[in-house]
This record gives C-alpha cells, structure tokens and sequence, in this order.
C-alpha cells in the first residue's frame, strides 16, 4: 500500500449550468473541430463549471458543512473553517490528549452534531500517544466561536499504529454514530470481537452502546476489517463501506450488523 506524503485539495462548488443557448450568438471557425471522447467532453464540463473556493491545504481529512462554512480536519492536526469566499480560519483546538501525526494517524474524522445549531457540539476522532503505544479516541467538543473545547471523550484506547488507524466518523439514518477502525497492522485484531481495532463501531450520541447492537454490551457493529475509511447508505438504507486492501484488493462491502468480514483470513473477492 502506498503512503501518502502529500496532498493538496480544493474544495469545490459545482455550479449547476442551463441547456438554453437560444440567446447566444452563432459562432463560426475555420480551424478544423476537435474529436472528444465522452470521457474527455464530460471532464472540460466539469472543469467548465468548477469555483476553487480553498486550496494548498495540507493533507486535509474530513470536511462537515454547516450553513456557509466548512470545517476542515488537517491531519497534522489542525481544524480549518473555510468561508463561502476562501477565507481560511485556524480553529484553535484544546484537548487533553495532544495530537499525534505519525504516518497515516492524526487529526483524522470530523462530525457536527445533528443538533450542531442549537449545542455547538461535534465528534472527532484522533491518534495519540501514551508512553510507548499509540491509541485514538473519539472525543466530544463544542464550539464557542473561534475555538473549540473537549467536552467529553467517548471511546479510547482504540489500538492505533504508524498505519491503518481508520478514523472516519458518519451519522446514520438510525442518528446512531458510526466510526471505522483500522487493524493497527495487527491482523489478528481485526478478528478479535473484544479488541476495538479492525471493526466498524456503532455508539448513541451521547457515546452510550446501543441496546440493538449485535455483541452484547459492545460497540463493535461488524470485525474482520483491514482499514475501513469511508461509511455511506444508500435510499433504501443499505450500509457500504470503502476499505483499503492488501496488495490492491480494496474493497467496497455491504455492512450488516454481526457480520465477519474476513480480514486477515480472506480479502477482495477471496473465498474459504
């Protein structure tokens, strides 16, 4: 698997365009048209109808909009908002764990609470240090203008490394939480039900475990992942999830609850 060094975003509008070209005049040319593939014409398109709003941004993570400002997460450890015109604010961060970048660990996940405009709450999720291990927690802050406090930390002690630390944190359709974990690079965690690391986590918002979650008295929602970092749902409700793979085989899973998704035993399109 590749590590990433750097990375640049922009964030973008996309700007939706009309088909009435009634009003426009005719324009001829002598110089001989251009053959595009559909692939080609449908990138000029979008390329056509982009606004750059923000950009050298350096490794950013998790972006959550609320009104006209996105929150950003960098994953050195800073929270940016970022104004409808660009402009780039550092959101000062206080918690009691200081940050650790270290390879793919950092300030990684951001969540504004689905009551956001009335408690200033969200969830994020960082790596940390103590003495020689590295963990990540999922922590509660609040907003009180241009910083943000530590509230309450909701989980800990979710087993962290140079590599594969998940992080991403989503909103369900059942305003349930759910945060992805990576294996550390200990592949039998993943497999292990009473380890946190390896697992998608499902928690109320409060950071209380949920009476309909599959292992009684655990967060754990699904186990045997390698390092999930993208959580979605389809209109009907049905769960996905991206997670990077060994050696290519990425994967894009249906996630249902209980359900063994084979790391480090099977992977990709493997079978027993």
């Amino acid at each position: 698997m590749k590590k990433i060094v750097g990375f640049s975003l922009m964030l973008v509008i996309i700007i939706g365009c009309t088909t009435d070209t009634s009003e426009e005049p005719l324009e001829t040319t002598n110089e001989p048209e251009t053959e595009h593939s559909l692939e080609e014409k449908e990138s000029i398109e979008l390329e056509e109808n982009v606004t750059t709003l923000a950009e050298k941004l350096t490794i950013p993570w998790s972006i959550a909009k609320y009104e006209d400002s996105f929150y950003v997460t960098e994953r050195g450890g800073k929270l940016l908002r970022i104004s409808e015109n660009g402009q780039i604010t550092n959101q000062e961060l206080n918690l009691e764990r200081e940050i650790l970048h270290y390879g793919e660990g950092g300030l990684l996940g951001l969540l504004l609470h689905p009551n956001f405009a009335e408690n200033n709450h969200a969830y994020i999720y960082h790596t940390y240090q103590e003495g020689d291990q590295i963990f990540n927690r999922v922590v509660l802050i609040e907003n009180d203008g241009e910083s943000w406090q530590e509230v309450e930390v909701l989980i800990d002690q979710i087993p962290g490394a140079r590599f594969h630390n998940g992080g991403r944190i989503e909103l369900g359709p059942d305003r349930k939480l759910y945060i992805t974990t990576g294996d550390a690079t200990e592949r039998k965690l993943a497999q292990d039900q009473s380890s946190l690391a390896g697992k998608i986590l499902r928690m109320d918002l409060d950071g209380t475990i949920p009476e309909d979650n599959p292992f009684n008295d655990s967060y754990v929602y699904s186990y045997g992942h390698r390092n999930p970092q993208g959580i979605t749902w389809g209109d009907d409700g049905t769960m996905y999830s991206t997670e990077h793979g060994n050696s290519a085989h990425d994967e894009i899973n249906i996630i249902e609850p209980g359900k063994n998704y084979g790391w480090p035993v099977i992977e990709g399109d493997q079978k027993r």
